[in-house]
């Protein structure tokens, strides 16, 4: 009788899995990860009845093809995260009652359906058990199809070339697939079984075969306690110990020697499995009592059988109901202890992740306070760089003596008490005019600038300081023409500062500057007047 299995399981990147190595494994081929730089070699491995790639109908049409490598690199290369998905695999059992061909017709047909309906493309793998299989206890009946498909649809691109585009819409979240106006993804799982189920049983109804049903024994109406899943772990330590015991019989049977082989399970569920098979063997016995007791087996066109009543005694019968119910405890204790250690795994991996995240914060935090620090040293190193440099210029200008060249400077008696003011006047024209230079020079940073503006903000100071402290000494000369000769030479030289400095002065020194310009420019007409005056003007 054929069985029904068809699950479905994401090959995702959290998970440790690549696409690449898992096409290479089902295909049992050699295959070049580019991704990870490696190459997967399954090619001795046996088992794999064929192996093809299925394209969406609609890009088989346009004559093109893709090589398995190329596929499942490209599915890799179009995810970015870390944790993505890289691929979707169906699982579907195939019928031991049908030929190899039409295992392998409906396989690629339940891949065709699908490649169609998403637009993606699929690899079809077929496997039977191996003889070594077989021999460690497999069923040799389980014939059966890893289907892997692309999480994202695929399309041609101008240069008739498969590309990997956006994901197919079973791989969307049940929030985007709602706002789509499509059912949550476990319905349609549940379809998609159901759409296995009425491929496989149409060829099976060809052949006259008994069908497969895709609902649970408890929606069939079947008192069949279904198996529980082994796992990889616990189905590699029941493989050992036959292994083992294979070994240990063969020695002994070298040496003359009997040995009998030890039967009983190496795991617990390997016994839960154990207990769960004869307690089923047990209930079709007792159901085909009843049926026998009951002359249900009514064959058309044929007498009768006589059965012969049951070998089974009352204590199997009870013995039975006895391995159901140790069943039934174990599957609940079981589910609770798995449930109870889910809880505590969840708490435990919540804890981690957040005291990861705690962790990640704190050194995001010092991080950020390091490079904060490292900044304001570089800045402080900047600062005093540049500070070092303005001083030297600093002591350049100060140090900087009058031209000699001065045209002023060869009309007055620079030893006399105007001839020093005026010089001094003059010097910090030409200070004021160097820091004008140097805060125009591309190589002049803007802490320097800061500092040329301070100095030329005091400069200004002194400016104005001196051409008043010159105007009074002018004043206090007892000789009315050498006043109006100084007056006139000061009052050119103040206008000629003012009006070239004026840019580089504040406002306020500007308007000093104004106040100045005023007093001397009055203090010239009133000598003028005085003079005019005295001459009988």
């Amino acid at each position: 009788m054929a069985i029904f299995i068809a699950s479905t399981k994401s090959i995702s990147r959290s998970n440790g899995q690549s696409a690449v190595a898992s096409a290479s494994y089902r295909a049992g081929v050699e295959l070049d990860d580019k991704r990870y730089g490696k190459t997967h070699d399954y090619s001795k491995r046996s088992g794999v009845m064929s192996a093809d790639i299925i394209l969406p109908t609609a890009l088989a049409s346009a004559y093109t093809d893709i090589s398995r490598s190329d596929l499942w690199n490209k599915a890799e290369a179009a995810e970015k995260r870390k944790d993505a998905r890289v691929a979707r695999e169906w699982l579907v059992n195939l019928p031991h009652e049908l030929s190899e061909q039409d295992r392998k017709s409906i396989a690629h047909q339940f891949a065709q359906t699908l490649a169609d309906r998403y637009g993606t493309i699929a690899d079809c793998a077929i496997h039977k058990p191996t003889q070594r299989e077989i021999e460690r206890g497999a069923d040799p009946r389980n014939f059966h199809a890893h289907i892997m498909f692309t999480t994202r649809t695929a399309e041609l691109n101008d240069n008739n070339e498969i590309v990997l585009t956006d994901k197919a819409t079973i791989e969307l979240s049940d929030n985007k697939r709602r706002s789509l106006g499509l059912e949550r993804v476990n319905v349609e799982i549940k379809e998609i079984r159901q759409l296995w189920e009425q491929i496989a049983n149409e060829k099976l109804a060809e052949h006259n075969h008994e069908l497969i049903d895709s609902r649970s024994y408890r929606d069939q109406g079947k008192d069949i306690e279904p198996q529980i899943k082994m796992g990889s772990v616990a189905t590699k330590l029941e493989r050992d110990k036959y292994e083992s015991e294979r070994e240990k019989a063969e020695q002994a049977n070298k040496k003359g020697e009997v040995y009998e082989i030890d039967e009983t399970p190496a795991t617990i569920r390997g016994e839960i499995n154990l207990m769960i098979n004869e307690r089923n063997r047990l209930v079709r016995t007792r159901e085909l009592a009843d049926l026998r007791e009951k002359q249900l087996f009514i064959v058309p066109a044929a007498p009768t059988p006589e059965y012969k009543p049951s070998q089974d005694s009352n204590d199997e019968l009870e013995q039975a109901e006895s391995v159901v119910e140790r069943v039934k405890q174990v599957r609940i204790q079981r589910q609770i202890a798995k449930e109870a250690a889910e809880a505590l795994e969840k708490r435990r991996i919540a804890q981690q992740q957040r005291d990861i995240a705690d962790k990640k914060e704190r050194e995001r935090l010092l991080a950020q306070e390091e490079a904060r620090q490292a900044k304001r040293e570089q800045r402080r190193a900047q600062i005093a760089k540049e500070e070092a440099a303005f001083k030297a210029q600093h002591d350049h200008i100060s140090h900087q003596g009058l031209s000699d060249q001065h045209r002023l400077l060869k009309i007055i008696d620079q030893k006399s008490d105007f001839g020093q003011h005026l010089s001094t006047l003059l010097h910090l024209d030409q200070q004021m005019s160097a820091w004008q230079r140097y805060r125009s020079e591309p190589s002049t940073t803007d802490h320097q600038k800061q500092l040329a503006d301070r100095e030329q903000h005091e400069i200004g100071s002194h400016i104005i300081g001196h051409s008043q402290q010159l105007l009074d000494h002018i004043k206090s000369i007892s000789d009315l023409s050498t006043r109006k000769t100084h007056t006139k030479t000061l009052e050119r030289v103040f206008d000629d500062i003012k009006d070239r400095q004026q840019s580089a002065l504040s406002p306020e020194h500007q308007r000093q500057m104004r106040t100045v310009s005023t007093e001397i420019t009055g203090y010239s007409r009133d000598i003028n007047r005085s003079r005019g005056m005295s001459l009988g003007f």
